[in-house]
């Protein structure tokens, strides 16, 4: 994997991490489940990133954090977003 392939996943990851953290919100209506597994998937290579390319470890890690984070729980306990949100 070349450093710029590295830095486009990363960039994918963290798209991906953001369409992922807006469904749990409840902000869309993607399938949070079907993201979450997405993400998963991603980890390891992530891992592998990080050990191929020091420079990109920081940004590995704060993906990393930022999935493990709390979002499981808060999806589980997630009080229901109103229909509109304009009232």
């Amino acid at each position: 994997m070349t450093n710029q392939e590295a830095a486009a996943f990363i960039s994918k990851y963290r798209s991906l991490l953001k369409a992922w953290t807006m469904a749990v919100g409840g902000f869309t209506r993607e399938d949070s489940d079907a993201l979450y597994r997405e993400l998963e998937q991603g980890q390891d290579l992530l891992a592998q990133i990080a050990l191929e390319y020091p420079e990109k470890s920081y940004s590995v890690d704060m993906l990393i954090n930022s999935r493990s984070r709390t979002w499981p729980g808060f999806a589980a306990e997630r009080i229901p977003r109103p229909a509109s949100r304009q009232t």
